[in-house]
């Protein structure tokens, strides 16, 4: 086949094919079967998106066996969504990335449906050429039939080639608009900070939990928080070898100005005796240990109480990855159940994990909260942590509390609890915490006074 339709893209360089095979594996593993592609139709889409002023070649410049790619590539650039989108998709690679396979995924799906179930024949005649002309396929018929029968089909090529382009691109655009709601919060950036997660890797699996419907409905609930990831929890100390942070009067030689030593002897001994020279106030930020959150999962908080408490919970990872700290998660109802433990370097095949893993809980069985408390306790504690870890509690329950037991527990493991009370108040849980919260709307202001808290 012939190289791909764009200017300016080696279609050789070792980057590029790596990339076309990565974009080739991914529809593969969406489709879920061995499928055959075009790679440099795969790039081309990519390029569309993540270049910011791609150009097609000439049609004159164009083989008889691509003008199918070529009115493709046409119809995206002159595509309003596309253009609108990118703002957010130009050197954006995962977004580029999962417009690119989506695209192509639900176009095949979609000429794949057409073939199969269109009531007019040439529609279905036509899907199948597009479908030929995209895989490497061959038709049923030969090339005189096919020459004969051209003209009478271009009107149902047309037609069927711009039904699929356009369920396939608004498909893609939503699919897109998912991975970038994922990525910004699951990145944890804010103003000051960077993040070297990327999901562009785990493509497949980012869009298969993009697609679930109440992970998507999870991200688009915190996508509407503007303030989220402004706020961060930092506490600095005192430290000789720290950041230069001012000036202050005391005895520390090692954090002497060095205009000091120009005093007269009797002078610099004389301040150094009242504890009077110029020093450098020199600080470091405070180690923090990791943020644990423990989520009642029992029958009383199903429906809007969990989804509310899973956006909590990707909120908190969102701020705990802001300030380089380990996320550790655990739901409980009766019993606790396993712990997730996400570290400050985790890779994104982890962090995707735990959202998988929080969007299949359900609610159902019954409350115990102290249980619940003292294995977070012991989790910290065998984690040989550094800092006060941060304990955050959500639950309905409003069920007794061993009071003495968890607070020895807590002392223990060097932890705060703070205790969010969802539509409830427990007398017992206010008692032992370091701070309480009940909240009753469960929108985004209630949100942020958790994470802010």
């Amino acid at each position: 086949m012939s190289p791909g339709l764009l200017r300016g893209i080696d279609y050789e360089d070792p980057v590029v094919k790596y990339r076309g095979e990565k974009l080739l594996n991914t529809v593969k593993k969406l489709m879920n079967r061995d499928i055959s592609l075009d790679k440099d139709f795969l790039l081309d889409t990519y390029y569309i998106h993540y270049l910011p002023l791609p150009i097609l070649r000439s049609k004159a410049e164009v083989s008889k066996e691509k003008e199918v790619v070529h009115k493709l590539l046409n119809m995206m650039l002159s595509t309003d969504a596309v253009i609108e989108n990118r703002e957010y998709s130009i050197a954006n690679s995962p977004v580029s990335m999962a417009l690119s396979v989506s695209y192509v995924q639900n176009l095949i799906e979609e000429l794949e449906k057409i073939r199969r179930t269109s009531q007019n024949p040439d529609e279905r005649r036509a899907a199948e050429e597009l479908l030929n002309s995209l895989t490497g396929g061959k038709g049923n018929e030969n090339q005189q039939q096919q020459s004969q029968n051209q003209a009478l089909n271009q009107e149902a090529m047309d037609k069927v080639l711009n039904q699929a382009h356009e369920k396939a691109m608004s498909k893609a655009m939503e699919d897109a608009n998912a991975v970038r709601n994922m990525e910004k919060i699951m990145s944890g950036n804010g103003a000051g900070t960077g993040s070297v997660l990327s999901f562009e890797g785990e493509m497949g699996e980012v869009l298969r939990l993009a697609r679930n419907a109440e992970i998507k409905k999870i991200f688009e609930f915190l996508s509407g928080i503007p303030k989220l990831g402004t706020y961060t929890k930092k506490k600095r100390v005192r430290f000789s070898r720290g950041e230069l942070y001012g000036y202050e009067k005391g005895s520390d030689l090692e954090r002497l100005v060095p205009s000091e030593l120009a005093l007269p002897e009797d002078l610099f001994y004389v301040n150094l005796a009242e504890s009077s020279l110029l020093l450098y106030q020199k600080e470091i930020n405070e180690t923090l240990g990791p943020l644990y959150l423990l989520l009642d999962k029992s029958g009383s908080m199903d429906g809007e109480k969990i989804i509310w408490a899973k956006a909590v919970a990707l909120a908190l990872y969102n701020r705990a990855k802001r300030e380089n700290r380990d996320f550790y998660i655990r739901f409980f109802d009766n019993i606790p159940y396993p712990l997730i433990k996400v570290l400050k370097n985790a890779k994104s095949k982890d962090v995707l994990k735990m959202i998988e893993y929080i969007g299949k809980i359900r609610g159902g069985g019954g409350t115990d909260i102290s249980r619940s408390l003292i294995t977070a306790c012991e989790d910290i504690k065998e984690g040989h942590v550094k800092g006060v870890s941060e304990i955050i509690l959500l639950t309905d329950g409003e069920d007794k509390i061993a009071e003495t037991t968890v607070r020895r527990a807590l002392k223990e493991s060097n932890s705060t609890l703070l205790s969010v009370m969802i539509r409830g108040d427990n007398a017992d849980l206010r008692r032992i915490s370091d701070a309480y919260f009940s909240v009753h709307k469960l929108d985004h202001e209630d949100l942020l006074k958790i994470v802010e808290a």
